[in-house]
């Protein structure tokens, strides 16, 4: 056998593979050329972030730098065709976290999960992820809900209640140290009836304004609300003031008082049934006074059950002032033919009889009251059948009897007198 020997035409074998080579890398560039593809917003990955929150802190990308906005790729055209924006994997490793200028940034590795070993380069338009790192806070808050709109008329709020009253949320310190209120709103445009239902929470500052909540964990985003809805009636007051005034003292019937009538607020089925509210009590009493009478009573005491007041600024508080004034004395002559006799037995004649034909009466009143009293104004009454009662079995009623004359004032008149008189009764002819 003939022994093959390696070493001859050493240079033209070395020559033949280096044409070979040439002839390969020729005919791929001109079948399979070196292209590019370009991807649009790559989302970065970040890796290792619990470097940051085991240290009870939290982080933020800045500028949104966690997505580049154009990634280009270069491979072989027959690779390129078969790439998709899945395929380009871009990471952020915290382990290579660097602090510059104040700033966290990483560095941002680009690869593909497909043909990686035939790309022959990858590059960004962007190539860190920049963050704001700061300590973890959290912070307990009330939760208050609100109304907004307009209800039908004749209707108002009632009670507004959450199914929890607190929430916490936790974040950067920064945000979480602004954040003042937590509340809810319910929209109640137009209901008549009770309303329930869920409502997202919202975060304001001190000065009121909406505080963002992309950096910020709730415990709860939403929480139920119900609110109450009642009708309304508008019904007046009654203040009855009792008693007399002292001696030469008299009640004028003028009676001031704030609120003369209230708005109500509860069930229509209620409401219904109410015309007034009645006020009687222990302070209207105006027994012995020598001056107005001033009071302040709460109303609430007197609303019927499931009741309230509807006017959200009234606190049911009322005031009254009964006003008393001094009385002035005028004396009047009556005469007796003012003095009715009635109940006359059958078969008798009745009248006066005495010295005079006329009797006084002392009135007391307001003076302008009292001032245009005349005689005409004073009428009065004597009930014969209670006079004779004590000799009803007698068969003869004649005689002398003395009797009490009921006396008709006008308004606002009074008087402490006891007219007695004489009357005589007769048999008819």
């Amino acid at each position: 056998m003939k022994k093959f020997n390696f070493t001859a035409n050493l240079g033209l074998k070395i020559a033949s593979l280096f044409f070979a080579a040439l002839l390969w890398f020729l005919v791929t560039n001109i079948n399979d050329p070196v292209d590019s593809v370009r991807f649009s917003n790559i989302s970065v990955t970040l890796r290792n972030t619990n470097k940051i929150t085991d240290n009870n802190q939290v982080y933020e990308v800045l500028d949104g730098t966690d997505t580049i906005s154009t990634v280009t790729v270069y491979a072989p055209r027959s690779t390129v065709d078969s790439l998709n924006r899945d395929n380009i994997v871009a990471i952020a490793d915290l382990d290579d976290m660097a602090v510059i200028d104040g700033e966290y940034v990483v560095s941002v590795q680009l690869s593909t999960n497909k043909y990686n070993n035939q790309i022959q380069s990858i590059v960004g338009t962007s190539d860190t992820v920049r963050l704001s790192v700061e300590d973890k806070a959290s912070k307990t808050l009330a939760i208050s809900a609100t109304t907004s709109g307009s209800l039908s008329e004749g209707y108002i709020i009632g009670d507004v209640v959450t199914d929890q009253n607190q929430i916490r949320i936790t974040g950067p310190k920064s945000v979480v140290d602004n954040v003042s209120t937590a509340s809810v709103n319910v929209e109640v445009t137009g209901y008549t009836t009770n309303i329930g239902t869920n409502a997202e929470i919202h975060l304001y500052d001190k000065d009121g304004n909406e505080v963002a909540k992309d950096n910020l964990k709730l415990s709860s985003t939403s929480v139920g609300v119900n609110v109450t809805i009642l009708a309304t009636k508008r019904v007046p007051v009654d203040y009855q003031v009792v008693g007399m005034p002292a001696d030469g003292y008299v009640f004028t019937g003028e009676v001031d008082v704030e609120p003369d009538s209230v708005l109500l607020a509860g069930r229509m089925s209620v409401l219904n049934g109410i015309e007034e509210i009645s006020v009687s009590d222990d302070a209207l009493d105006i027994t012995g006074l020598t001056g107005d009478l001033n009071a302040t009573i709460d109303l609430s005491g007197y609303l019927p059950g499931n009741v309230t007041f509807g006017d959200e600024d009234f606190n049911g508080i009322a005031t009254i002032t009964a006003h008393i004034e001094a009385t002035s004395d005028i004396k009047v002559e009556v005469p007796y033919q003012h003095i009715a006799l009635v109940n006359v037995p059958d078969g008798y004649n009745a009248e006066i009889v005495g010295d005079t034909e006329e009797f006084t009466v002392t009135c007391s009143g307001l003076e302008d009251v009292i001032s245009g009293i005349s005689d005409s104004d004073i009428t009065g009454t004597i009930d014969l059948s209670k006079v004779i009662d004590s000799a009803e079995e007698a068969e003869d009623l004649s005689g002398e009897y003395s009797a009490t004359v009921s006396l008709s004032l006008p308004g606002g008149v009074m008087t402490s007198d006891t007219i007695t008189v004489t009357v005589e009764l007769s048999k008819v002819e």
